[in-house]
């Protein structure tokens, strides 16, 4: 093949590559546009839902916790003062006595043999 031939099938490759690549853009733009009808459509389908209003007050359920754990520690130590109910911080002990379990699960158990 000589240098002219070359050149052309390059330019030909050029031009086939660029109507590919417009054919697919061509293509992905018309799947945006058929999802975007879609979609408006099912918005336009869904009707709004009525709100509802209740007229009945809300029950605060942490004050009812917070009384549940008073009355147990009252049956359980008599009468003390809760000074604080809350999520209790982590310690480095529970994870230490959990690894120290997870381990000792690992050892071979050695018999009297």
């Amino acid at each position: 093949m000589d240098f002219g031939g070359s050149v052309q099938t390059s330019i030909f490759a050029y031009l086939l590559m660029a109507v590919v690549a417009m054919l697919a853009a061509v293509m992905v733009r018309g799947i945006v546009i058929v999802l975007q009808r879609a979609q408006q459509r099912r918005k336009a389908e869904v009707a709004p839902t009525p709100v509802s209003i209740s007229v009945a007050p809300v029950v605060d359920e942490t004050a009812a916790h917070v009384a549940a754990v008073a009355a147990a520690v009252y049956a359980v130590l008599g009468a003390h003062r809760l000074v604080r109910i809350g999520e209790a911080a982590p310690s480095p002990a529970w994870t230490a006595t959990g690894r120290l379990a997870h381990h000792a699960s690992h050892m071979p158990r050695r018999t009297g043999r």
